[in-house]
């Protein structure tokens, strides 16, 4: 048999992300990079932001929802739209769209699954995630050599794991507004940017107890948070108690992240469970230098105190110092940029799609990793 063109493979996405945030962005951009070579691309999504912008940019688009891992009417729909479609390949983007996606492809006859994993967290941990697990998959892509690690560690064999690091856009945003026009604070001003789901992995409360102690030393220093989500309102109690109200400005969801993330002085992500983060390699394209917590992928993206700087998570002290020693540094702050955005230049949407369609091949039977 051999090898099939690119024009020949048809692809089937499942995603079960209603909100934007980095998983769905790297979901549309590899819908658009396999388009563009000839991939034949459907995706099975919720009503959301990914399912429109995808219908937009002409993907063909199921909308589809499972209310849990165990959804057995969201399983018979996607078999019917799986065989409807015919894929090759079914690619599950989701935690939940690996639970119901799998068996779904495999009555659907589908002659590869793979599942993207994009969290550092061991799997297998109770009985139904084993369960998870123990299905037939060809490949886990993931996104970060600590992935893989985590992976490996829980018990999942080597020869079904492949690196395919997330890409970020190397385009330079188009002009949008003011960052500091948005915020009230004058042009000129020091700003420490985040850009998270308000979310308990992303650890912004830790982020609060740094701000006030950088705020102490820094009086003229502003942070912006872009991004919503669950925590929004137990964060904006904790900020009132700290009197952070006017020094942390929550922007909210922002389609023009990439914009004001340029305007920032200081990128930081205090996460404590990261699989890569898009965002920090998105500030380093940018030019933005990075303050980041050392878990999971991150430390592959970040050398301390050469492309920007780590400290370990769920340590605000430590947090705020290394925000001090960049904000109060701008030329070596200046030159960790320029070294990160030249380390970041790997992390190219077109390297993320070639590998990805290097796993599919390879799942098939026809790449050097097929087994």
């Amino acid at each position: 048999m051999s090898e099939p063109g690119a024009t020949s493979l048809r692809v089937a996405h499942l995603d079960t992300g209603r909100d934007w945030r980095g998983g769905q962005a790297q979901v549309f951009h590899l819908l658009n990079g396999l388009g563009r070579r000839g991939v034949a691309v459907c995706l099975l999504a919720p009503r959301g932001p990914l399912l429109e912008r995808a219908r937009a940019g002409g993907v063909a688009v199921f909308e589809w929802g499972p209310r849990g891992d165990w959804d057995a009417l969201a399983m018979v729909r996607a078999v019917g739209l799986l065989r409807r479609f015919g894929p090759d390949v079914v690619h599950c983007h989701s935690a939940r769209a690996h639970a119901v996606g799998v068996p779904a492809a495999r009555l659907a006859h589908a002659r590869a699954v793979l599942v993207s994993r994009r969290v550092a967290v061991p799997v297998g941990r109770n009985p139904f995630s084993a369960l998870k697990y123990r299905m037939h998959v060809e490949r886990y892509l993931c996104v970060s050599r600590g992935v893989i690690e985590s992976m490996r560690r829980s018990g999942v064999a080597e020869r079904r794991l492949g690196l395919v690091p997330s890409g970020v856009e190397s385009d330079p945003p188009p002009p949008g507004e003011s960052l500091r026009g948005l915020m009230g604070v004058p042009d000129g001003t020091s700003v420490v940017g985040t850009v998270a789901a308000l979310t308990r992995e992303k650890r912004h409360e830790d982020l609060l107890e740094a701000a006030a102690e950088v705020a102490r030393g820094l009086p003229g220093i502003h942070f912006a948070w872009l991004g919503d989500g669950p925590l929004r309102a137990r964060l904006e109690r904790r900020r009132g108690e700290l009197g952070l109200e006017s020094r942390v400005h929550m922007l909210g969801f922002r389609t023009d992240a990439r914009s004001l993330m340029a305007q920032c002085t200081v990128v930081v992500l205090p996460s404590d469970l990261e699989g890569i983060a898009t965002s920090l390699l998105e500030a380093q394209v940018l030019g933005v230098p990075v303050v980041a917590t050392a878990v999971g992928g991150v430390p592959e993206v970040i050398e301390d105190g050469v492309t920007g700087r780590l400290v370990p998570p769920r340590a605000p002290a430590l947090l705020a110092a290394a925000l001090v020693d960049v904000l109060g540094d701008p030329q070596r702050a200046a030159a960790m940029a320029v070294r990160a955005r030249q380390s970041a230049a790997q992390f190219n949407l077109d390297h993320t799609v070639e590998r990805t369609l290097e796993e599919y091949h390879s799942a098939l039977g026809f790449g050097p990793g097929a087994a």
